[in-house]
């Protein structure tokens, strides 16, 4: 996402001293130790979650499970240790291993747990750059129905990385956290740099492929399964996107750079092995342009190599969406997610402008539904890309994509295979996730009504399930009420970004 106002950035982090990083990963420390002692904070409980133990079996509505054209009827879908071990169980083989049953009604549908490949957890709050906040971020995309992010980039990884721990280990509530690492590129100096021949000290100019590869090894290492690339130049990248082939990871690109020009282009970035693209297939600002000629080749390729495509069109179109369609794209307060202090600065820093044009806005439509209508249905994901300078949220932003994609032309069938089965193959989880079917985990959410009619229907949730554990929505809202961004001024320290170099 593109800031109309460069920020402001400090001096480099450095191991263990009194820096926002280290003081955030000190926090996660004493957090983990209370854990293990048997202490556990409020914001690792959810007062009406349901443990994974035992036995669950859901019955009646309808499923959705992923795979299928349409929705069913549930005979029932039986839980154990967190994973799914039978769908469709008729009503004979029911009454022998359930501890707990949910009975469903009539108009409810289950879905598969929903999953965001654009999640960024880094918010500007204070104009000094981004910084993750994965605590409360991940709670409010957890009640959104959204069981597993890939965040794409981040700034500081090991705040990710530490709580992607802690939810692993059952000692806090929060979506799989696919991990990223660090930008791949002179993004790492977020918006000190326009192009990638802007100098930046995290990825110099003269990095060497030793250490474009030592990076990439070094991120697999910490368990990132998909790298994001941002402003690296064209040799960069196809080091980093052998490298990460190497390592079993794929990789992404944000490919367009500041001054509305490609640093490695879409074609380019194919033919190089790029697994997923990010925002657009052309630098066309509208049907008009010149450059949308390349638009039915760049789509052939993307079919020939199965290539994956994240448009992001609520953050793209979402100020003109958001006004076209208040009700819709706008229905919850996501405000009151924030400390009162910070509430007060983003009312101070005001609404911002669209970030593209209504012509620009419709090519990205066009390409988005070309892809699809030459057979590329399967290769569409569902991304936010909502890094925060307003009080919109990523988890709510979710919810606005669906409805966006759907206004854009495309089924809402096609909208939850994104949202689910695609987003899994894509991110190379399919074996874990992304449906509803035995031996996957048992990560799925029941919504009121039948969202293969109205897409509307995926934000009406009753209950979320996260590895077979069964969450309350309001609950977990609730839990993160008041609770992000800085308390007041002497709290700024955490919600600054400071470069780390490479290079010590």
């Amino acid at each position: 996402m593109k800031r109309n106002i460069l920020s402001s950035l400090g001096s480099a982090d450095r191991p263990w001293d009194n820096t926002p990083s280290t003081r955030y990963s000190l926090r996660f420390f004493v957090y983990t130790v209370f854990v293990l002692a048997g202490f556990t904070p409020a914001l690792a409980s959810d007062k009406d979650a349901v443990a994974a133990t035992g036995s669950l079996l859901i019955r009646g509505g309808w499923l959705f499970d992923g795979i299928s054209d349409d929705r069913r009827r549930n005979s029932g879908i039986l839980i154990q240790d967190g994973k799914i071990v039978g769908v469709d169980v008729p009503a004979n083989q029911q009454s022998s291993t359930p501890a707990r049953v949910i009975e469903l009604a009539e108009s409810e549908t289950i879905l598969p747990g929903l999953i965001d490949l654009h999640a960024h957890y880094n918010l500007d709050l204070i104009d000094k750059g981004r910084a993750e906040e994965v605590v409360y971020n991940g709670i409010v995309f957890l009640a959104n129905g959204v069981t597993a992010t890939w965040s794409a980039g981040e700034f500081y990884p090991e705040r990710v990385i530490a709580q992607r721990d802690l939810i692993e280990a059952g000692r806090a509530i929060g979506p799989h956290l696919f991990v990223s690492g660090p930008y791949f590129g002179a993004f790492r100096c977020e918006y000190q740099v326009r192009v990638a021949a802007d100098e930046c000290a995290a990825w110099p100019n003269n990095i060497t492929e030793k250490e474009i590869r030592d990076e990439v090894d070094k991120w697999a290492q910490q368990g990132v399964i998909s790298l994001k690339i941002k402003q690296a130049t064209p040799g960069e990248a196809k080091i980093i996107i052998q490298q990460a082939h190497k390592n079993d990871i794929t990789t992404t690109g944000h490919l367009a750079n500041y001054d509305v020009e490609y640093d490695v282009s879409t074609r380019d970035a194919i033919l190089m092995g790029m697994d997923r693209i990010e925002h657009q297939l052309t630098l066309a600002l509208g049907s008009d342009d010149p450059r949308s000629a390349e638009m039915h080749e760049i789509v052939d390729l993307m079919i020939e190599h199965q290539v994956y495509y994240d448009a992001n069109l609520q953050m793209y179109g979402g100020i003109n969406l958001r006004k076209d369609y208040p009700s819709e794209m706008s229905w919850a307060d996501e405000s009151k997610y924030f400390t009162p202090y910070t509430q007060t600065l983003l009312l101070q820093r005001g609404p911002p402008l669209p970030e593209s044009e209504e012509r620009e806005y419709n090519q990205r439509v066009i390409e988005l539904m070309t892809l699809y209508k030459a057979g590329g249905k399967h290769l569409l994901v569902v991304g936010t890309d909502e890094p925060v300078y307003t009080s919109m949220l990523p988890g709510f932003a979710y919810h606005r994509e669906l409805l966006a994609m759907t206004y854009a032309g495309l089924p809402p069938i096609v909208v939850l295979k994104a949202a689910t089965i695609n987003g899994a193959v894509a991110l190379g989880v399919a074996d874990r996730l992304g449906s509803v079917e035995t031996g996957k985990f048992a990560d799925l959410l029941v919504v009121k009504g039948n969202p293969l009619k109205d897409i509307k229907a995926t934000r009406s949730i009753r209950i979320v399930v996260k590895e077979g554990v069964v969450h309350n929505p309001k609950a977990l809202l609730n839990s993160a009420k008041g609770k992000i961004g800085p308390a007041g001024p002497a709290d700024h320290a955490d919600w600054e970004f400071h470069v780390k170099p490479l290079r010590d």
